[in-house]
């Protein structure tokens, strides 16, 4: 596809395709990205130079929040000629920004194990050039915090807010975690760095050997250094696997920087990491997200239902219980009828064809949700009548729980061992999570 000036592309409006115009001249081609929550990501090639649009849809799960265009557009700034792997900036909208776009590409499956760790292990020099700036007046925009646990209270009071003011649905879990996280943030640090705040794969660009550049920089702020080690243990290890030895990369990024590790400080980050990724799940679903994809999203909640919880619980030494999980499946017309569509899908199915796939996961999912839904309901609204002593039924016990959780000071530790019971039911309905929710976490004690 082309265009001139004054003509926009399918997917961007006039004024946008005025903007980019103005910039780097004429759209001579554009493709949309797979990549982002937050934002959709336009890889345009223009008359002057081949360039990116990052362009704020305004139903992204941090939408409207302090979490904008312009926060980011501060990283690209204040970065620039400072030995930090960052794209140049080359125009701000209000919208949308346009920026260098930078050799290499995003995904890591494709690499062979060692090609793929020693990109890693890059990327983790990439992270230690970025603690190293000196956070000075070009970062004021962010309200650097004065100290360590100011820079916790400052995140962890972030997402609370956005819980509060774009989530409608109840979440107990969520009041809690955000409860706890203040509760428990840690008071000391060596010194506060520039964290990207969204580390992991699929968040920064590699030619085959080394990181040629860090994306995606809506979640940057001043803070404590293991916020950024915590995302690579959950987002990067727990969660895509395959990525090397953690250890020998917190080693490396020790070397790097000259600064100390603190493990117990990644642990509880790490627990930070996860409440985000369940209060931007929750967000993006209660605000449209028109241009997100909301299967991920709910399957996400179901998993961070069942592993959050055991997170806080191994962070304080609590009991984490062995809690098997028996279900009694309910046959129906309905559960029939989404069997034959996934077999049907299952016969068409081609390895290269993951638009199919997709689909063929998420009927298998709904049939599971069908035939078992019923009674993960039952048991989970027994469970919260138990914990409570309020009567709660299938459609209303995590409202229950929640103003139960935000009212009384009862028990914390049951609490949280009925929140993970609920959530590891759910995930037996999801079996694009499942595995992951029997994941051990990397050991950070």
């Amino acid at each position: 596809m082309s265009t001139g000036s004054n003509t926009s592309m399918p997917g961007l409006d006039a004024e946008l395709t005025s903007f980019v115009t103005a910039h780097a001249g004429a759209i001579r081609s554009a493709s949309r990205a797979d990549s982002g929550a937050s934002r959709i990501t336009w890889l345009l090639d223009c008359e002057r130079m081949p360039c990116v649009l990052r362009v704020d849809p305004g139903d992204g799960p941090v939408a409207g929040t302090t979490l904008n265009l312009a926060r980011e557009a501060v990283a690209y700034r204040a970065l620039a000629d400072r030995n930090v792997r960052i794209p140049r900036l080359h125009g701000e909208h209000p919208r949308a920004l346009l920026m260098e776009r930078a050799g290499g590409e995003a995904r890591l499956d494709a690499l062979d194990d060692a090609v793929r760790i020693a990109v890693m292990d890059d990327y983790v020099d990439a992270l230690a050039e970025l603690h190293r700036v000196r956070v000075d007046s070009a970062f004021d925009a962010l309200e650097p915090p004065s100290t360590p646990a100011a820079a916790a209270h400052q995140v962890v009071g972030l997402w609370a807010d956005i819980l509060r003011t774009r989530v409608t649905r109840p979440s107990p879990l969520a009041a809690m975690a955000i409860r706890w996280l203040h509760r428990l943030a840690p008071d000391s640090a060596e010194r506060l760095v520039v964290c990207h705040g969204d580390v992991g794969p699929g968040n920064f660009m590699h030619d085959g050997a080394r990181v040629t550049a860090m994306l995606d920089w809506e979640f940057v702020h001043v803070g404590d250094p293991m916020d950024d080690l915590a995302w690579l243990a959950f987002r990067g290890h727990h969660f895509s696997g395959g990525l090397g030895d953690f250890e020998h990369q917190l080693a490396r990024w020790e070397k790097q920087t000259g600064y100390a590790v603190d493990r117990r400080r990644i642990a509880y980050y790490r627990i930070v990491v996860m409440t985000i990724w369940l209060v931007s799940c929750l967000a993006a679903l209660d605000n449209g997200a028109r241009n997100q994809d909301r299967f991920t999203y709910l399957n996400l909640i179901d998993l961070l239902g069942a592993i959050l919880p055991r997170a806080m619980l191994e962070y304080e030494h609590r009991e984490v219980p062995d809690l098997p999980v028996s279900l009694q499946p309910r046959e129906s017309e309905l559960t029939e009828n989404l069997r034959a569509l996934f077999d049907l899908q299952q016969l068409r199915l081609r390895e290269d064809d993951p638009v199919r796939f997709q689909l063929a996961l998420m009927t298998s999912q709904v049939l599971e949700l069908a035939r078992v839904g019923e009674d993960i309901s039952r048991q989970n609204a027994e469970a919260v009548s138990s914990l409570t002593g309020m009567r709660a039924d299938a459609r209303d016990y995590p409202l229950v729980l929640q103003r139960w959780i935000e009212t009384e000071s009862g028990d914390e530790t049951r609490a949280l061992q009925v929140i993970m019971a609920n959530g590891l039911r759910r995930v037996q309905a999801s079996p694009a999570v499942l595995p992951v929710s029997q994941k051990p976490f990397l050991p950070l004690e």
